[in-house]
């Protein structure tokens, strides 16, 4: 309970000094529990969440279902030609972002490699399908909510609760929870888990880049590539450009 009254005020001090804040969603466990938190403290505070086409169908139906069950009116960005069948829903702002640089790169690295964009250059695809789109959700605002948690995996144990990159001020207000908090949490607060965590994962990703078990949460993700455990990019690079500052003493004067 005082790590939740901690995360609550953390939420009401973050919402109080940056206006333009909104929560970003990924629809797994932590996003869950970062969303119902900071439901309570505001309930109009805005969600959003970026997806993929690679996301599993089961995503796409959980986002749906949890998008009415708790009033979230979610605003889905996505790099895609058009929205998928499950997603048209008038209570889902889907956001298509243009898909043409995407859809070039990925036939190029099949038809050299014979292999999927995901599986031989799955940074490129991350930054493509998930920095990128982050990037746009982010744009007017300068401040963010995530549910990211420092036990996750080997590359979150150093984040802080705050920080700050570029022009943008990210809150991490579950950081300390560990994955027993974060399911007893939605115990208690009878939230529905994606259906994906019966069946063994612990961390949820897109399809083909998601397995299950592994000794830390994320250590399913990525398998077989470069970012095993990894990283998407989102959280480690800078999503928005420094607010430049004003020239003292007016204009030119030309």
């Amino acid at each position: 309970m005082d790590k939740v009254e901690h995360a609550k005020e953390m939420i009401e001090e973050a919402i109080k000094t940056y206006p333009q804040i909104a929560v970003a969603c990924s629809f797994g466990k932590d996003s869950m529990v970062v969303v119902d938190l900071a439901r309570q403290v505001d309930p109009d505070i805005p969600v959003f969440s970026v997806m993929t086409l690679y996301k599993p169908e089961e995503t796409f139906i959980y986002l749906r279902k949890m998008n009415e069950r708790m009033n979230l009116g979610v605003t889905v960005y996505m790099v895609a030609d058009s929205v998928p069948e499950i997603l048209r829903d008038p209570a889902i702002d889907v956001r298509l972002l243009p898909a043409d640089e995407f859809n070039q790169k990925a036939g190029q690295v099949l038809a050299e490699t014979g292999q999927p964009i995901y599986e031989q250059d799955p940074d490129e695809c991350c930054r493509l399908l998930k920095v990128e789109p982050t990037k746009v959700a982010v744009k007017d605002l300068n401040a963010w909510i995530c549910g990211l948690r420092n036990t996750e995996g080997r590359t979150r144990t150093d984040y802080q609760e705050v920080e700050e990159k570029g022009g943008l001020m990210k809150f991490n207000p579950i950081l300390t929870f560990t994955e027993a908090d974060v399911w007893r949490y939605m115990a208690t607060r009878g939230i529905e888990p994606h259906p994906w965590y019966s069946l063994g994962y612990r961390s949820l990703g897109c399809a083909p880049c998601s397995r299950p078990g592994g000794e830390l949460e994320r250590d399913g993700r990525w398998q077989g590539t470069s970012k095993c455990g990894g990283e998407c990019g989102i959280h480690t690079q800078v999503l928005k450009d420094p607010i430049p500052m004003r020239t003292r003493g007016g204009g030119s004067g030309g």
